[in-house]
This record gives structure tokens, sequence and C-alpha cells, in this order.
């Protein structure tokens, strides 16, 4: 039984991680709008993609957990910080996690 909790604990965290990535990508491709970076069939399409994850992901994540409301206000909080940080501070930030990994 506590196989199954764990199993889904780690399936519920990368659901989660999975979400967020998606929502980091189109936040950050909507910062490139004006730019010959930005293409609106490809923003279509990863909008699309992430619709259909989703479906097929967010219920059942939503499902895994009861404090949906408040995790995933923590989590768009954690989008934020990462989309409103430099290229340096993202190098730093895996070199404290990592220092924080290793104590």
């Amino acid at each position: 039984m506590e196989s199954n909790k764990t199993e889904d604990l780690n399936r519920f965290k990368k659901a989660v991680k999975l979400i967020a990535t998606f929502q980091l990508v189109l936040e950050q491709m909507d910062e490139l709008k004006g730019t010959a970076l930005y293409k609106q069939q490809l923003k279509n399409q990863i909008n699309n993609l992430e619709k259909s994850i989703e479906r097929h992901v967010f219920g059942p994540v939503r499902g895994l957990d009861d404090t949906n409301e408040e995790l995933f206000t923590h989590i768009q909080n954690n989008i934020d910080l990462i989309l409103d940080m430099t290229t340096e501070e993202i190098g730093q930030l895996r070199v404290i996690v990592e220092d924080e990994r290793d104590a």
C-alpha cells in the first residue's frame, strides 16, 4: 500500500513539472512577440499541445492532490520567479540547488 502512495506522489510530481514547463514555455514565447523568433503558428502548436496535455494530465493531477489551489498558486509564483531571472541567475540557481542537495 505504501508503494502505491510513493508511486502516486512521484507521478504527481512529474505531472506538475510537465504542466509548469509548458506554462514557462508559453509565457516566455509571449515575451518574444514582435521579434523574428516569434512565430504565431509555433505558439498555436504549443498552445494546442498544452491544452491536450492539460486535458489528459491536469485532471488526474488535481485528483492526486487535496491542496491543489494553494499548490498551483505556489507553482505559478515559482514560474513567475524563473521568468524574471536572467540566464546568469538561472545558472547560479543550479549551483545553489546542487549545493543544497549535497548538504
